[in-house]
């Protein structure tokens, strides 16, 4: 392989043992839709895709080419890089959007979906080329792949795979213009053969020296070297073709070979790729140049290009066959290696293989700090492997490292088995209990940041809020050098903290650390394309972006909807990924946008901004503002039964998850406006009895509930201790100032309701809101209007021009007020029906008790005893 000056790789030379085989290009030629390429392990596939990818970029076509490797591990992953190579490619018109979708690919639901319609509008033909297509799930791997084929006219697909093909597979491809190339194609002819080993060995071979074993190409390779070593050649007929590549390292790895070309091998065969750096670092000053053309020249592998220039990859089989020897050796031999691949891999971004060598290797402190690196990353492109490869270990590792137990709770999340996570998350939290901290400042940071988590998820949200405490603090306490080498995820971590303090309701320290998190900017990760243009890593800023829309749901949860979208503004013009934006990192700014909404009347809006994020009402601990926001949009619609309906299904045993002190908060406000809006004022006042008695929010809708009921004193009193508070939730205040406004109206206090409809309009105003308005019926607006002064009337007049007639909420009956004698009547009727045992309780005439049991019936409009002791039960007046 030649390189210029700078050591970047300019090309690669064709493999000596890449014959023209112009019988297959043929074939891949004739221009099918799907062609199959089938055979076992050597036996020519990844050589016959590199020589036609090498063909179709000499012509107008356009190609992408890759494999199933330690990069790209399962189809998520190969949508992503189809979609990076064609936005390279330039090959879509719409190249903006196409960019839009690839920042954020790892957030999008449905990405083959997404891809489908991207690759709809090529605009030339274009073949995707997928080596050892055997590692993912056939079925689903060929049902995506003509899903692609019927979006794309102009898509051809190659892949090339060790699986046979049987009769199910053939089953699904009958309706799709389909080739399969089996190993009867794929297998050398004698002169094919006879010209690999010739090529290999640098000896003239007798036509008919060779038998029909060479057939297989890896198998003529291993003849061909067997000549050039000057060893006895490989009985290939006499071993299985899985043992062939055994047969092979027989020839090359023997005591007279060379020892330097043995250990170069075995080394190199750990990562997936083999580059000059990492030969470098296992080991060969030069990287191993002249074992890499021996092997090159030997056909043990071949080039491949990739982000960081090209690497040379070994056979597949060949390298199971290395990889059995490395794993003969002892764990301290193997140990170093697996390290120095783990930290090689982890710099350049190929994060699986990292963590991958570092369990291995069983360096679990390292294991664990490359998870803490690239746990975000991890999470959206390989969870399932990583799962696979966390519960292989035993238990007590993950109870010994509980940042490795953590990572595991992450994936689990991320592939929605939430309560497995919780066990993992809980673990993971008793563990970091247990065991004394980190003297790592960064470490420590971490850590505490971990098992803020944990305890949230495992809905010990008080704990969460203590420990957020002590992340915070020790962010504070390190120095900028500290600072710098956590700032890929210090933002997302402050961001974890804000989540645990809204939970607890405190407000302020929320938005004090989230502020916090959107000072700390992430430097730009980027993919240089031919055309000089970058595309953000899927991770780039993620940290801000959480803090800026968990900023923006916090304001906009305190109706503080000015402030909200401040912060939008600044998300829009970050132009974060699309995906992101109804990912779970995103369900707080779609909260903000449709809170917005709804304070500029706009419910369509507010509805579309909940559907995109309603996926997530059973994944996440954030479901008690999902559900309290919706409700509030189907209440303001006139959909008040569903609002009722879907708080309580919410709220339903075993739906969700723990609802927090400020979750549950938020429930209860909204179930309580449902219970007005169906008129049913004693559940109302059940819900509104959960909440403390001097709380704001409790005292603004009792004042509003009063104000139904033509209570205008209790709803004045009311109001005014609501409007008292010093930091008060902005939609409730308003709330409580035009009930007031109202109350005051009706009792003939004008300067008072001028004064309280002065408060409440110039914050809406200010906020842009005029949602508190909508709850009031238009007649009392206007009755309160007349009091108001020209800049208040304006703003009512505006309302009133595009407000429907009525109001969502009924006039409620006056409440049942029962005597003393009548009360405790009916609690004795608890006990028994007899009208003489009630007159000796009570120690009155039976005619009295009679009398006020009458009484008693006709102010709960009952008929019977048990219809009475019923509506005294709903209306909470047979409490002691």
């Amino acid at each position: 392989m030649r390189h210029g000056s700078g050591g970047r790789a300019r090309g690669a030379r064709v493999p000596l043992h890449m014959l023209d085989r112009p019988r297959l290009t043929e074939i891949l030629d004739r221009g099918h839709a799907l062609t199959v390429v089938t055979a076992p392990a050597g036996g020519g596939k990844s050589v016959l895709l590199g020589q036609w990818a090498t063909v179709q970029e000499s012509g107008e076509a356009s190609s992408v080419r890759f494999g199933f490797d330690e990069s790209i591990t399962n189809e998520r992953l190969m949508l992503r890089e189809i979609l990076a190579q064609i936005v390279i490619q330039d090959l879509i018109d719409d190249r903006e959007d196409a960019r839009a979708v690839l920042r954020g690919f790892d957030s999008i639901r449905d990405p083959a979906g997404e891809l489908g319609r991207l690759l709809g509008d090529l605009h030339r033909p274009c073949a995707i080329l997928v080596d050892n297509a055997e590692r993912v799930d056939e079925r689903s791997f060929l049902s995506l792949i003509l899903d692609l084929l019927e979006a794309a006219p102009l898509l051809r697909v190659v892949l090339a795979t060790r699986r046979s093909t049987v009769s199910r597979t053939l089953q699904l491809l009958a309706s799709a213009d389909v080739c399969v190339i089996g190993p009867a194609h794929l297998f050398f002819t004698p002169e094919e053969a006879r010209d690999v080993v010739q090529r290999i060995s640098g000896q003239a071979i007798s036509p008919d020296a060779l038998g029909e074993e060479s057939a297989l190409p890896l198998a003529a390779r291993a003849l061909g070297l067997a000549l050039a070593t000057h060893r006895v050649p490989v009985e290939i007929a006499a071993v299985e073709v899985e043992a062939l590549a055994d047969a092979l390292m027989s020839s090359l790895i023997s005591a007279d070979a060379p020892a330097d070309f043995q250990e170069f091998l075995l080394r190199t065969s750990v990562p997936g790729g083999v580059t000059f750096e990492i030969a470098g670092r296992l080991g060969w000053v030069d990287g191993g140049r002249d074992h890499l053309d021996r092997a090159e020249l030997w056909g043990l592998g071949m080039w491949e290009p990739g982000d960081e220039g090209h690497a040379f990859v070994y056979t597949p089989l060949l390298r199971e066959a290395l990889l059995r020897r490395v794993d003969q050796r002892t764990a301290d031999d193997v140990a170093p290696i697996r390290r120095t691949v783990a930290l090689w891999a982890s710099e350049h971004g190929r994060h699986l293989e990292a963590l991958t060598n570092a369990m291995r290797a069983k360096d679990y402190v390292l294991a664990s700090r490359l998870g803490r690196k690239s746990w975000f990353i991890l999470s959206r492109s390989n969870p399932r492997e990583v799962e696979s490869l966390l519960r292989r270990e035993n238990p007590l590792v993950l109870a010994r490292f509980p940042l490795l137990g953590m990572l595991l709770a992450l994936v689990l999340l991320r592939l929605g088995q939430r309560l497995r996570a919780f066990a993992y998350f809980q673990g993971a939290a008793l563990s970091l209990r247990r065991r004394g901290l980190d003297d790592d400042p960064v470490e420590r940071f971490w850590m505490l940041s971990a098992k803020t988590l944990a305890e949230r998820f495992a809905g010990q949200f008080r704990r969460s809020g203590k420990t957020a405490d002590v992340v915070v603090k020790a962010f504070g306490a390190m120095d900028a050098e500290q600072r710098a080498e956590c700032n890929g995820f210090a933002a997302l971590l402050l961001s974890n903290c804000g989540l645990s303090f809204l939970h607890l309701g405190r407000i302020s320290d929320a938005i004090d650390v989230l502020e916090l998190g959107m000072t700390i900017r992430v430097a730009h990760s980027v993919v240089i394309l031919e055309d000089g243009v970058g595309l953000r890593m899927p991770d780039d800023d993620g940290g801000w972006y959480h803090c800026a829309a968990t900023l923006a749901g916090v304001y906009a949860l305190r109706g503080r909807l000015s402030d909200a979208r401040r912060v939008l503004a600044e998300i829009a013009h970050a132009d974060p990924p699309p995906a992101w934006r109804t990912d779970l990192f995103g369900i707080m700014e779609q909260i903000a946008h449709a809170l917005v909404a709804v304070g500029a009347l706009d419910l369509d809006d507010a509805r579309r901004r909940m559907d995109s994020i309603e996926h997530h009402l059973g994944t996440t601990d954030l479901w008690p503002y999902l559900v309290g926001v919706r409700s509030e949009i189907d209440l303001r619609d006139g959909r008040t039964a569903e609002a009722a309906r879907a708080i309580t299904r919410a709220l339903g045993r075993g739906v969700n998850s723990a609802v927090s002190e400020y979750g549950s908060f938020r429930l209860t406000l909204a179930k309580a406006m449902a219970s007005l809006a169906l008129g049913d004022q004693t559940a109302a006042r059940r819900d509104l009895a959960a909440l403390a008695a001097g709380d704001p929010a409790r005292n603004a809708i009792e004042a509003f509930t009063a104000l139904l009921n033509h209570e205008d004193a209790s709803s004045f009193s009311a109001a005014e201790v609501a409007l008292s508070e010093r930091d008060p939730d902005l939609d409730r205040f308003c709330l409580a100032a035009v009930a007031s406004a109202a109350a005051a109206a009706h009792l003939g206090m004008h300067e008072a309701s001028a004064r309280a409809m002065a408060r409440g309009v110039a914050v809406m105003r200010e906020e842009g809101s005029a949602a508190p308005l909508a709850l009031f019926d238009s007649e009392v607006l206007r009755d309160v209007r007349e009091l108001c002064a020209p800049v208040e009337q304006h703003f009512l007049d505006a309302y009133l021009a595009q407000a429907s007639p009525g109001s969502l909420f009924p006039a409620l009956p006056p409440p049942v007020r029962l005597t003393s004698r009548e009360l405790a009547v009916m609690r004795e009727l608890r006990r028994t029906s007899s009208t003489d045992a009630l007159a000796a309780a009570l120690f009155v005439s039976p005619n009295t008790v009679k009398v006020q049991r009458r009484s008693a019936y006709r102010k709960l409009g009952a008929s019977n005893r048990e219809q009475a002791l019923l509506r005294a039960a709903e209306l909470g007046l047979l409490d002691e």
